[in-house]
């Protein structure tokens, strides 16, 4: 997966170089450039989201699966509200008020407290964002690499005790991760300096908490090759739907004090935060998914041993 990554990453980066000058906004919002375009786009995730909702809900046979699907989908969507509650003002702007409804919700801002302002567009995309990721992955995981499946029977093994701890290896790299992020905003020539890096900061957590608590569990039953199918889906489609639909066109913006301060030219200044985060959802949310799976599959099998245990004491 790493030398995947590396191999799309590299020639990506070095074509990117070459930009000098950034793609220019597009300024003249008051034409209404994409009316409700930001409403639309969402059926980018809700179509894909449709049509394997439909073939999951047919295989009744994996309820473990089909539960922790659906408890692992509302964790991450509750995840990416929470961002735009609390920090949505800070982090980002929506200047382009033609491309959505015109409903809102509450966000909060350290400077002048609670305002509704978030379009509601935010919810689905974090909903429809977080069930795509994870239908994409379950049925690349069922159907398409079937044969990498790994065997549920495997998951009894794992002492029930055990589903959480402590993943060094993570930690280690959410660190450098971290400071990375922090010594570039600091002390990178060309940078804004103001501020701290607190959208970087925000992504970490959610990307390697559950690394650093589940990721010995679930690794074992992580089907690799499913993994890349939801991790090049997401990436690619959020890199389209940003670079080229929603930053361009202000659907949504990015307050630079709050960012690392590394913005990609070509796509009209979009923040490397953009990408990690689609990376950091696929890799928490397959991995909370995983961990889930085998918690409900070892309640399931404790329920059916108590089960047997009533029936043959009755009798």
């Amino acid at each position: 997966m790493s030398a995947l990554t590396l191999v799309l990453a590299l020639p990506f980066a070095l074509t990117l170089h070459t930009v000098r000058e950034p793609r220019p906004l597009i300024t003249d919002l008051a034409a209404n450039p994409t009316p409700l375009g930001y409403t639309w786009s969402l059926s980018l995730f809700i179509l894909p989201v449709l049509v394997l909702a439909c073939w999951l809900a047919q295989r009744r046979e994996s309820r473990p699966q089909f539960h922790a699907f659906y408890l692992t989908a509302a964790g991450v969507a509750l995840a990416g509200v929470f961002l735009d509650v609390a920090f949505g003002r800070t982090f980002f702007t929506f200047p382009n008020t033609g491309a959505v409804l015109g409903l809102h919700f509450p966000g909060w801002s350290f400077t002048d407290g609670w305002a509704v302002v978030l379009p509601v567009e935010e919810l689905g995309f974090y909903l429809f964002g977080a069930l795509a990721v994870l239908l994409v992955y379950v049925w690349g995981d069922e159907f398409w690499f079937a044969a990498y499946n790994v065997d549920d029977a495997d998951r009894r093994r794992v002492p029930g005790k055990g589903l959480a701890g402590v993943h060094p290896w993570s930690i280690l790299w959410a660190a450098v991760l971290l400071g990375a992020g922090w010594a570039f905003k600091k002390f990178a020539p060309g940078v804004d300096h103001t501020g701290f890096p607190g959208y970087l900061l925000f992504l970490t957590l959610i990307a390697f908490t559950p690394s650093v608590l589940f990721y010995p569990v679930a690794r074992p039953f992580i089907n690799w090759r499913a993994f890349s199918l939801a991790f090049l889906f997401i990436l690619f489609l959020s890199l389209f739907w940003e670079a080229v639909l929603a930053v361009p066109y202000q659907w949504w913006g990015f307050q630079s004090r709050s960012m690392v301060g590394l913005f990609i030219n070509g796509f009209c200044g979009l923040p490397i935060e953009e990408p990690l985060l689609w990376i950091g959802v696929t890799w928490a949310a397959i991995i909370l998914y995983e961990t889930i799976s085998t918690w409900n599959f070892q309640r399931a099998e404790a329920r059916a041993a108590a089960l047997m245990t009533e029936r043959s004491e009755f009798r």
